[in-house]
């Protein structure tokens, strides 16, 4: 009796080893699992062919200033960062002349923005900036009944803005866009030159001239806060 216990044990013992090394042979061939699909999930690819690259593009989208004067970006990708600069100028890479000079006259719209970019995840990364913007207007004028004004204004400001954004890279290039940047603090001044006003002269009073002044700096310092939306940089990286 125990020698066909035994007998039942080694036979049940060899079937299951058996059994249990088809079953691994049927994982390893597997006609539902792709290798291939398998060797990314468990191996992902790099954001760049490089860890540390130099980026070069240009930047356009939702911005006071960049709306009007696309910025040139220069950066350096070092995973999982980016740190760069966007520099702008309406003067020197400025877009709708005509319509600039139309709405504003002889003028002028700058811009400094330094970065960080940290990635979250393959694609998506958080964004920290501080944007510099200006903005010089000159032979503005206050004409009225009462009395006449010429004068200058400058306005500037300096904005701090966290986001987020998306980056893709090919194989020589790439593609970022800064989904928003949300401003958490502004210092921002104007700066008016009067030339001559004849208010004082006809009127005996210039309230109505600084009161002008006052509006327009409220108006130009509203509008070179705006948040930044949806700006998009595509260049090359090497």
């Amino acid at each position: 009796m125990f020698l066909l216990l035994q007998i039942i044990f080694h036979f049940g013992l060899q079937s299951t080893i058996v059994a249990y090394a088809e079953g691994l042979s049927q994982i390893d061939e597997d006609p539902y699992l792709e290798p291939q699909a398998a060797n990314v999930l468990l191996n992902p690819s790099k954001r760049a062919e490089s860890e540390r690259s130099f980026m070069f593009g240009i930047s356009y989208g939702l911005n006071p200033i960049v709306i009007l004067a696309p910025a040139v970006s220069l950066s350096m990708y070092w995973d999982p960062l980016v740190i760069g600069v966007e520099i702008s100028d309406s003067e020197q890479l400025g877009i709708w002349e005509k319509e600039r000079r139309t709405n504003f006259g002889r003028s002028q719209f700058s811009g400094e923005t330094q970065f960080l970019k940290w990635f979250l995840g393959e694609n998506i990364y958080l964004l920290a900036a501080r944007e510099h913007r200006e903005v010089k207007l000159w032979s503005r004028t206050f004409n009225r009944m009462s009395g006449n004004a010429t004068f200058d204004m400058f306005v500037e400001t300096t904005v701090a803005s966290l986001g987020v954004g998306l980056l893709r890279f090919n194989d020589i290039g790439f593609l970022a866009i800064d989904i928003l940047r949300y401003n958490i603090m502004q210092n921002h001044s104007v700066e008016i030159v009067e030339y001559w006003e004849t208010w004082t002269e006809l009127s005996g009073s210039r309230e109505e001239l600084d009161e002008n002044y006052n509006t327009r700096s409220e108006k130009w310092e509203k509008n070179i806060n705006s948040p930044t939306g949806f700006v998009v940089t595509f260049g090359i990286y090497f």
